[in-house]
């Protein structure tokens, strides 16, 4: 059974006190619900103008932060691998408050607050029966918050009966202008014709109940930021109405970021406050040079003279190594530097990886990671394609769309499957800035298997130091903006675990390298052993000079030494 705490907002972004069985829709949601869908337009060309309106019938604001939009198809076991919508940053919904999301070729005089690509994300919803599901969390796994089954649907969104499939260009909506739920689709939802959708312009619609709670959000601009950098925080605060909020203030615990540990927030717009008196409290923050890399916390309090008190929590990504994890320490193959002057060997460090960027070809020239068994855990791939924030202003950021219809895999350099061991390490995988054109031959067949054998060497108790890249240049995608290379590469260098990595590499050490070709023919079953290669094959394709922090001989003997195992 799913409980829900009625005497405060639950939220992640808050004190989380929801508990729900993952996979069971069965009790009425507390605040958001679908409020209305239309899953087709009515001729060829127009079967993707589909839309999903969600409401919040709940008393108080509620933030869509950490919420997914999710669908499957009539008989479905499983959601679509990517959501219609995901929510990563602060995006409130007041009580009584509607949003619409859209697919790209929707066509509705009402303009929608997300879109999507139906034909990216494989998502269109089917005319005949279907289901949708809000989740706060993973695709799967998430919490149900609401969903809604409908005609022949038969999966595990579907509460209480079906309600019926909409005709073309007509929706189902939720009776009472959203408020009503009582667990059965059937009976919550009714025919609109046609149909006629709500956005978060329009004026909110609140259900029975009052403003009895004071509501806080906050968020971080941006949320992954390096050494030396700054980022704004913010708390958005929407008072209590009964009875009114006064003497409203936010303090911040800014400590595990560098910072004091009573942080006052400010709303007289000064320290990063664009407007005073509006009740958005801000405070720039500079994280120290030489900070390591990691999740970091920030937690904050927005109180009022009533004695409301809403506890906030918002994790911040430093982009650097992790402690004892430099993937560097072998060396860096093309001296790349974090000086913006040079666009085509930009380095950027992450905590699961770094990588050296190529602005002028959309891609890395390479990506460096170090694996083993603490880097593998049973988190679920996120699949949450995405623009790199992290690339300096001014520089255009891949899309996930930009891969759409070209022929090619959005193909991992570091892979998802290296970093299974928390949310945020496999989510930074799904950065576009970690992708290449990959031919599908390629990208499934020996270089997933090679992915798979390197972690295998790493649960038999070894620690691998790898980089990966693209090479060649056999056309282009997205308008120009992204290379299309003829190979893609790797090297590896495999010790024992232990410490001093460096200092234990020695002629012994078992160093090599793939060379898989991104063209036709490719046999996508061909064992990756057919592609292996010398470290120094890899180093003449690409003019790269690896291992160089090793010595000289030990270098030079180890990347000559051709691979038999």
């Amino acid at each position: 059974m799913r409980k829900f705490c009625l005497g405060s907002f639950c939220l992640l972004a808050f004190a989380f006190c929801l508990t729900v069985e993952p996979n069971k829709s069965s009790a009425v949601s507390p605040h958001i619900v679908i409020s209305q869908f239309q899953t087709g337009g009515d001729g060829a060309g127009t079967f993707n103008d589909e839309f999903v309106e969600i409401f919040n019938r709940g008393a108080d604001p509620v933030d869509l932060n950490g919420y997914r939009l999710v669908y499957r198809s009539a008989t479905g076991s499983t959601d679509v691998a990517v959501p219609f919508a995901t929510w990563t940053a602060t995006t409130i919904i007041p009580a009584g408050g509607y949003y619409l999301i859209a697919s790209t070729s929707y066509n509705g005089a009402v303009a929608s607050n997300l879109q999507y690509d139906p034909t990216t994300c494989q998502c269109s919803m089917g005319g005949a029966g279907g289901g949708l599901a809000i989740r706060l969390g993973a695709n799967n796994t998430g919490a149900i918050i609401d969903s809604v089954g409908w005609g022949t649907a038969t999966n595990l969104f579907v509460e209480g009966a079906v309600t019926a499939a909409p005709a073309a260009n007509n929706s189902q909506s939720r009776q009472q202008n959203g408020c009503q739920d009582t667990d059965s689709n059937s009976a919550n939802f009714a025919g609109t014709v046609p149909s006629s959708p709500r956005n978060a312009s329009t004026t909110p619609s609140p259900c029975a109940g009052g403003g009895t709670t004071l509501f806080a959000a906050i968020s971080a601009s941006p949320n992954a930021v390096s050494p030396g950098g700054n980022t704004l925080l913010t708390v958005t605060v929407i008072p209590a109405t009964t009875p009114p909020s006064t003497g409203i203030s936010v303090i911040g615990n800014l400590s595990d970021v560098g910072g004091l540990a009573s942080q006052t927030f400010f709303d007289n717009g000064t320290n990063g406050d664009a407007v005073s008196g509006d009740n958005v409290f801000s405070f720039l923050a500079t994280v120290p040079a030489g900070s390591s890399g990691g999740i970091r916390n920030v937690t904050a309090a927005a109180s009022d003279a009533q004695a409301r008190i809403v506890n906030l929590n918002q994790s911040i990504t430093i982009n650097a190594p992790l402690p004892g994890e430099e993937p560097l320490l072998l060396g860096n193959p093309s001296n790349a530097t974090a000086d913006i002057a040079n666009e085509n060997n930009y380095l950027m460090e992450k905590p699961p990886y770094s990588l050296s960027y190529n602005r002028g070809k959309g891609t890395a020239n390479w990506t460096a990671w170090r694996l083993d068994s603490s880097w593998i855990g049973t988190t679920n791939r996120q699949d949450d394609f995405r623009p790199d924030p992290s690339l300096p202003a001014g520089w255009y950021q891949v899309l996930d769309s930009d891969y759409s219809g070209s022929g090619y895999d959005r193909g991992h350099m570091c892979p998802s499957g290296d970093r299974t061991n928390s949310v945020p390490n496999n989510s930074a995988t799904f950065l576009m800035t970690n992708m290449v054109p990959q031919l599908a031959a390629n990208n499934q067949g020996p270089w997933e298997e090679f992915e798979t054998y390197c972690r295998t060497l790493a649960g038999q108790g070894n620690e691998i130091y790898i980089m990966s890249g693209p090479s060649g240049n056999i056309g282009t995608i997205a308008q120009g903006r992204v290379v299309v290379p003829a190979v893609t590469w790797k090297v590896v260098l495999v010790i024992p675990n232990g410490t001093n990595d460096l200092q234990r590499v020695s002629k012994s050490t078992r160093a090599f390298g793939i060379i898989v070709p991104n063209q036709p023919p490719l046999d996508i079953n061909a064992p990756w052993r057919n592609f292996r290669v010398t470290v120094d094959a890899v180093e003449n394709l690409t003019g790269f000079d690896f291992l160089t922090a090793i010595p000289k001989n030990t270098q030079e003997l180890i990347e000559r030494k051709r691979d038999i195992l």
